[in-house]
């Protein structure tokens, strides 16, 4: 693991033991996870044990007064406000400030799902470009969002690359998108670190 700040790298903490969790209040699979600070991990959409998409959230939290120790007793499952819409499996979730974006995988759209944490769990679509994308990958970093889309010619693999600038107010800022490049194949993958 690397401190990015002195550039210290150091091996990831040692944990003699692991536990199981409680199991999901509902059956999923290629879900998206966010975690929502001084909550939880939200867990958005994917595919239901019916093998349908799902719209329904769920936030894994610690028991509340529950002290450090381990096992999966001190966690639970709480269910979140779904969403408006059911997404591909696999969706792309990304938190910042308080809301919480969702593209699915493979969505030819022009809109994503936003949830707002902060005044009360409400979903909200936003219109976020003129004409419909084929939504490859998302990621943040920093304050910048990062969609990756597959261009819309026959047999092709090019993919454009987008970034926006997340600044708290997304029904203003959604028009200002920068397309980064071109590229055969591209791929881009981020890792977080403290």
């Amino acid at each position: 693991m690397m401190d990015l700040s002195t550039g210290q790298v150091s091996s990831l903490p040692f944990t003699t033991q692991w536990s199981l969790l409680p199991p999901m209040l509902e059956e999923r699979s290629w879900c998206a996870t966010v975690n929502i600070p001084d909550s939880g991990v939200l867990f958005i959409g994917g595919i239901g044990g019916n093998e349908l998409p799902l719209r329904s959230t769920e936030l894994l939290t610690w028991r509340s007064g529950e002290d450090g120790g381990g096992g999966g007793e001190k966690w639970q499952w709480l269910p979140f406000t779904p969403m408006n819409k059911e997404h591909r499996g696999d969706p792309f979730a990304v938190y910042f400030q308080g809301k919480v974006y969702v593209f699915g995988c493979g969505e030819k759209v022009n809109e994503m799902e936003m949830l707002d944490v902060t005044a009360g769990g409400q979903w909200t679509s936003l219109t976020f470009f003129s004409q419909h994308l084929n939504i490859q990958l998302m990621t943040r970093i920093g304050n910048e969002l990062f969609i990756l889309h597959q261009e819309d010619l026959l047999f092709s693999d090019i993919y454009g690359l987008y970034s926006i600038e997340l600044d708290g107010d997304p029904k203003r800022q959604l028009a200002k998108w920068r397309k980064r490049k071109d590229a055969p194949e591209q791929k881009l993958m981020t890792v977080h670190l403290k």
